[in-house]
């Protein structure tokens, strides 16, 4: 699954965290260090896939359960993220198609 951010959400790279503006819902968040670096791989049009298996290299360092729980915590924060309509599926957002 690769996705986009939404057109309404405008957001900042700032130090440790990203903080996000959706116009949409006049919305203010700020994402911690973690959430911030999953932000930027999807921003940067990494598929979730990739996502996972990048920071799963990086900090489950070869332990399976581990890799297993970050895979879950991404996927949830993903989930949770395009329920809120900050993200969505790159093919359901007709302006990732425009090229």
């Amino acid at each position: 699954m690769t996705l986009s951010v939404s057109q309404d959400v405008v957001w900042t790279d700032a130090d440790d965290e990203v903080r996000l503006y959706d116009s949409g819902s006049g919305e203010f968040q700020t994402l911690n260090s973690s959430a911030a670096q999953i932000w930027r791989l999807v921003a940067q049009g990494r598929p979730a896939d990739a996502i996972v298996g990048e920071l799963a290299a990086a900090f489950a360092h070869d332990d399976e359960y581990e890799a297993e729980l970050i895979a879950k915590d991404v996927l949830e924060f993903i989930e949770t993220l395009r329920a809120a309509g900050l993200l969505h599926d790159t093919g359901d957002d007709p302006a990732a198609d425009v090229g």
